[in-house]
């Protein structure tokens, strides 16, 4: 049953309570909702755009068109000449499927079609379009150098491989297991776990790796501070939790090695962290929020299993 609300004025529902302990109420209640935006508090923004599949941004549509714009037009005159003639010829035959005596060497109009092609809404035909100027042999260098730096600063959910393969960087299983986490939480009414991971996700996608290894070992605090109340910081919980859910000792041995956490006066510390930020990736942040939303998953599952 959700809480009842506690009004700033002093009331809870016609009982009359302190200022001060009602807006503290209120203070907690929602304070998981001040770093994130609306959206994100009420689980309707995407995931961490390494884990959307099948999505494009409109950001890395403006940057690999501007890519491949600039140089297409970088070569003087109206019409098409050299690499980029033959290879938009022959995506036009390829790719498109159009007859060859349609195609437009017109520069002006080459850049419609090809505008066209990374506009549509279609991940299929972007990315095919960019894979298959990959591995045209007219492909220019600095393309090839470029596109993977590209993708990788717009955290896009598909990254090159071997020089000419677009593949995913994470599964469908990856962002399904972080939906359902979240999902967990608000259904188990643990906002500030739930705020935790959401940051995490946020983090993953500015690129903030050790800021989102940092939310997601504190989505999984909170919750297991949730459950055995009293307990400050992570070690002491599992052990409260396997004798009250019945957590096999292995699999708690488990967790802590894989979270690899220390306890001390600041609470959770990874153990990656303690290197420095500069020894933290992309890898490491997407490992974490993985580990961590199915943890928690298992967690509230357990919890409610238990009846407490």
């Amino acid at each position: 049953m959700q809480k009842p609300l506690l009004l700033a004025r002093g009331r809870l529902f016609g009982t009359k309570v302190s200022g001060s302990t009602a807006r503290q109420n209120v203070e907690n209640e929602f304070s998981f909702r001040k770093e994130l935006t609306f959206e994100q508090a009420e689980g309707a923004a995407p995931l961490p755009s390494q884990l959307e599949l099948k999505e494009v941004s409109d950001g890395l549509k403006a940057k690999m068109w501007q890519l491949f714009h600039d140089s297409i037009v970088s070569v003087r005159g109206d019409w098409l000449e050299g690499k980029w003639n033959e290879i938009l010829r022959d995506h036009h035959v390829d790719r498109l499927n159009l007859p060859i005596d349609k195609f437009n060497e017109y520069k002006k109009l080459a850049l419609e079609e090809l505008r066209g092609t990374l506009f549509s809404n279609d991940y299929l035909k972007f990315f095919g379009f960019i894979q298959y100027v990959l591995r045209h042999y007219q492909c220019p260098e600095y393309i090839k150098m470029a596109v993977p730096a590209i993708l990788t600063m717009h955290r896009a959910a598909y990254r090159v491989v071997d020089g000419d393969t677009i593949a995913p960087f994470a599964t469908e299983e990856e962002g399904a297991t972080a939906q359902r986490a979240l999902d967990e939480l608000k259904a188990a009414g643990m906002h500030g776990a739930r705020s935790h991971l959401r940051n995490a996700m946020i983090n993953l996608t500015a690129g903030a790796w050790a800021d989102s290894i940092r939310e997601s070992i504190h989505a999984v605090e909170s919750v297991a501070r949730t459950i055995a109340a009293g307990t400050n910081t992570l070690g002491p919980a599992l052990t409260e939790i396997e004798k009250k859910l019945g957590m096999h000792p292995a699999l708690k041995s488990g967790f802590g090695s894989i979270y690899g956490f220390a306890s001390d006066s600041r609470g959770i510390r990874h153990a990656l962290l303690d290197k420095g930020d500069a020894e933290v990736d992309e890898a490491d942040a997407m490992f974490m929020i993985g580990a961590c939303s199915a943890f928690v998953t298992y967690l509230v599952q357990k919890k409610r299993a238990a009846g407490i």
